[in-house]
């Protein structure tokens, strides 16, 4: 019996999250096939301007690779849950798949950029420019190294996971109301921006791991509150059967 019973939920677990996986992929190599044409497309042109480029071209695209994954977590939601819960599965399965896969995604779109980081400042070093990052959040470039990898990882996640609470938040209460919950939904992600740049205008750059500890693990207690939010929603949302 207990055996087979974890085996028994992991079989349905892991099939909803490979089939939400299957699309994330697909859409994960076409956005950085776009990234990745456009950063090289910067670079030479602004070598050609400027005759060298001093600052970390990739992490411009930080943006779009936080806020393209979360625009995927809000129609994973839109798209998969009513259908998952009226094909027999429960929610229960659809809530372990879904953050799942946002922490999945989250990382590998994180360990992406981190090595187009990688590869663009070898690049500098051949060409005998500087390189740094004109716009820190909690990594510059004199960082110990993986500190903007764990920047990159949490921000990347708390994206995703506040997508899945917005698309849930929607389905639960649809049009004004839904939008109007914005604040409590994207609320705790903006706070974990927050962590990571620091108040006032002032980058909290960390030059150590002690003082990359703190707001690091505040970020990934703001993820958990998101998670378990999500968890709790995803059982109140009314899934009507379709009209005859």
């Amino acid at each position: 019996m207990t055996t087979t019973t974890p085996a028994r939920l992991r079989g349905p677990v892991l099939h909803a999250a490979a089939r939400m996986a299957r699309l994330n992929l697909r859409l994960f190599v076409w956005f950085w096939v776009l990234v990745v044409t456009a950063v090289v497309v910067g670079t030479v042109v602004l070598a050609r301007v400027d005759g060298e480029v001093g600052t970390a071209v990739s992490l411009y695209t930080r943006q779009g690779v936080v806020w393209f994954p979360f625009s995927l977590a809000v129609l994973v939601v839109a798209a998969q849950l009513r259908v998952h819960v009226a094909a027999g599965r429960t929610r229960r399965t659809f809530v372990r798949a879904s953050l799942t896969v946002a922490v999945g995604t989250g990382v590998a779109y994180a360990v992406a950029l981190q090595l187009l980081v990688l590869a663009e400042r070898a690049v500098h070093d051949a060409a005998g420019w500087g390189w740094r990052i004109a716009d820190p959040m909690l990594a510059d470039e004199r960082s110990p190294a993986g500190v903007l990898l764990a920047e990159l990882v949490l921000f990347v996640v708390a994206a995703n996971v506040s997508g899945l609470l917005v698309g849930v938040v929607y389905q639960r209460a649809p049009g004004w109301w839904g939008t109007l919950a914005l604040p409590l939904t994207v609320g705790p992600l903006l706070g974990v921006a927050l962590l990571l740049e620091g108040v006032g205008g002032a980058p909290h750059v960390a030059r150590t791991w002690s003082a990359a500890a703190l707001p690091l693990l505040g970020g990934v207690a703001l993820v958990a509150l998101m998670a378990a939010a999500y968890a709790a929603v995803v059982r109140t949302v009314a899934i009507r059967p379709p009209a005859a």
